[in-house]
């Protein structure tokens, strides 16, 4: 079976990506969830704030993540703006005391002239709607400017390619290029030169009440290379200009 595919990196310098279980310090997670992946998207088409959740939900919306360019984490001390009522303008200038909070923020892994780098992999029921996406990354033409999780780190999207790719259901271990969700993994098959992770309580889909639906634990190697894994789910496998692409679904 075959499954058409718009293939675009997300990159920048800094990445916030909240978890949600997260209290006093915003702790991050090391690559977009889906939910951060579908809200990007829909900022580029334009679509309002939690107008979209069924849009992009597992159903009709497919979507991979392969980590090109590694991400390390840091610690920041941010002030942020007391909003508390009564709300005034000392406080909306900042000459009140600020709420400080301890922010986890992605930097690159690499030289000084490095950014972090996610390879995404989109495929839509909506043939045009996901014509016009690939139509935007291509131009530039965003509704609203894509982010690297908050406002302030923008990111910057470059188009790939739009390939045809094999879907297939693996009878035995394969060579996985992108982030694969733990609850289908049967087996791992240790590599040399490997660190495999877990990104554990990765929001996957919503509601359209914004309630999460889904939450998955995901495991990915620390320096996107392949990870050899026995899988119970259906996999894909295409052919990009920088070689052949075999992964799974978020």
């Amino acid at each position: 079976m075959k499954i058409r595919m718009t293939v675009f990196d997300v990159a920048g310098y800094f990445a916030h990506f909240r978890k949600y279980f997260s209290t006093t310090s915003s702790l991050s997670y090391v690559f977009p969830p889906r939910t951060a992946i579908a809200g990007m998207i829909a900022g580029i088409l334009g679509y309002d704030r939690d107008s979209y959740y069924d849009l992009f939900s597992s159903d009709v919306c497919k979507i991979a993540l392969k980590i090109m360019n590694p991400a390390r984490r840091i610690t920041h001390t941010l002030n942020y703006l007391m909003t508390d009522k009564p709300l005034t303008i000392k406080k909306l200038r900042g000459m009140s005391s600020p709420a400080q909070i301890h922010v986890e923020i992605l930097v690159p892994d690499g030289g000084p002239a490095s950014r972090i780098c996610y390879r995404l992999f989109f495929a839509h029921e909506d043939e045009s709607l996901q014509e016009e996406l690939a139509m935007r990354i291509r131009c530039k033409k965003f509704c609203y400017p894509p982010s690297l999780g908050t406002a302030n780190f923008i990111a910057d999207l470059n188009y790939v390619d739009t390939v045809d790719a094999d879907l297939f259901k693996p009878d035995r271990e394969i060579d996985i290029q992108t982030i694969v969700p733990a609850s289908v993994v049967k087996q791992i098959f240790p590599m040399e030169d490997r660190r495999i992770f877990l990104e554990e309580l990765v929001p996957a889909d919503f509601t359209a009440d914004r309630l999460l639906r889904r939450k998955e634990t995901y495991i990915y190697e620390g320096t996107g290379k392949t990870i050899r894994l026995l899988v119970d789910c259906e996999a894909f496998r295409c052919h990009l200009g920088d070689g052949e692409v075999v992964g799974v679904f978020m």
